[in-house]
């Protein structure tokens, strides 16, 4: 029996071992303390059976609210930055990421869609182009309704950081459109009743 204990301890501490660690980063002031870690393709397959074609940056996020206050989570405060493209977006909302529309880019004449994304570039900007940095482009996207459901939307819904006070610790995902960024080149600042936190991921 002690052999046997022993082998499944050696197992779970070789499976430990051979983690890979997250990218994360944590700042606080007297509002609120955050902490935060770069999710890769294989947690994400194995939270929603999907990578989402590595088009999203997702943070897991921990909120600690601080000073005896409820901290108001408004998804539009926390904005995620390439410092090496300088494209930078708010949080996503679960309807913004799976429901029942398709987007329709427009590239120089033509279109490709990406099923499973509606909702609207409401938090999206887009730097180096020629209207500037930090400008959306209003013409290159539209959403086109369909009649199917996205199963992707509930479990989104349960994972997600919701948009509400929250008085105690709370842990829940953030989606950001910014694509095969390198954890190293992100820049998340969290706009707080407290002042602005800004944090590195390593």
């Amino acid at each position: 029996m002690r052999r046997i204990i022993a082998l499944a301890l050696a197992v779970c501490g070789a499976a430990l071992a051979g983690e890979k660690r997250l990218a994360s980063g944590q700042n606080g002031n007297e509002a609120v303390m955050v902490s935060a870690d770069v999710l890769d393709s294989d947690h994400l397959k194995q939270i929603f059976g999907t990578d989402f074609e590595n088009g999203f940056v997702v943070l897991e996020v921990t909120l600690t609210p601080r000073g005896g206050k409820p901290f108001e989570v408004h998804l539009d405060e926390f904005l995620l930055r390439s410092e090496q493209t300088g494209e930078h977006s708010a949080a996503l909302a679960p309807s913004q990421i799976a429901g029942t529309g398709t987007l329709v880019v427009h590239q120089g004449g033509e279109q490709r869609s990406k099923t499973g994304i509606s909702g609207g570039f409401g938090g999206i900007f887009m730097g180096g182009d020629a209207m500037g940095p930090g400008v959306a482009d209003p013409g290159k996207a539209e959403i086109k309704n369909g009649e199917k459901k996205d199963p992707l939307l509930d479990v989104l819904k349960r994972k997600m950081l919701p948009e509400k006070p929250v008085e105690d610790t709370v842990t829940g995902l953030m989606f950001f459109p910014l694509e095969k960024e390198k954890p190293k080149n992100l820049n998340l600042t969290v706009t707080t009743p407290a002042g602005k936190l800004r944090m590195k991921f390593k």
